[in-house]
């Protein structure tokens, strides 16, 4: 598993997946416009820690020839865009105080949170189950593949969300009420492209 391109390979789809908008991405930035890019690494983490479960989970459900965790694939697509439709619309009603600066204000969400919302992100399980089917089952020793794959995407992923959690703290304050309604058309706008590519 030192293959470099091979390395290089997954390194580049890590950060696409992380690195573009989607759920998580635009709930990381609201996250450290409202609260501070310091208080938004908590759920940055979660959401890292939530992505690599996923991925450890499949790929060894994969390696073992399970092939029930492949039906799971609509039902829990279908469960986690409904909740991420529910974060939306809350977004979208939210009046936009800034309770970063108040730390008794309301709390940040923190790292299980940020666990639960990957978890139900459908764009996590599709770039999970792709990315295993393309870049690990191939590989003649599959398991040592998981494991650098992982290693790998937990490192990518974490930095690209707390990039977004930073980029929303620098553009949301003093905007917040505008931005959140922003972020809640582009996350049911992410959520309906998810559902168009999985069904």
């Amino acid at each position: 598993m030192a293959d470099p391109q091979a390395l290089l390979a997954m390194a580049s789809f890590a950060l696409a997946a992380s690195a573009t908008p989607g759920p998580v991405n635009i709930i990381g930035a609201m996250t450290g416009a409202r609260f501070g890019p310091r208080r938004a690494l908590a759920f940055v983490s979660g959401a890292t820690a939530g992505f690599l479960v996923l991925l450890l989970g499949f790929g060894a459900g994969l390696l073992a020839g399970t092939t029930w965790i492949l039906a799971l694939s609509r039902p829990m697509t279908l469960a986690g865009a409904a909740y991420l439709l529910w974060l939306a619309w809350r977004l979208l009603r939210d009046d936009g105080r800034v309770a970063w600066r108040d730390p008794a204000g309301q709390a940040a969400p923190g790292f299980w949170s940020g666990a639960l919302v990957q978890g139900l992100n459908p764009k996590a399980w599709l770039a999970a189950l792709s990315s295993l089917s393309t870049f690990v089952m191939p590989l003649a020793e599959p398991a040592a593949g998981l494991v650098v794959f992982a290693a790998l995407f937990g490192g990518i992923c974490w930095a690209s969300l707390a990039a977004w959690a930073w980029g929303g703290a620098r553009f949301g304050q003093g905007r917040l009420r505008a931005f959140n309604r922003g972020m809640a058309l582009i996350l049911a706008l992410s959520v309906g492209w998810m559902l168009v590519q999985a069904f």
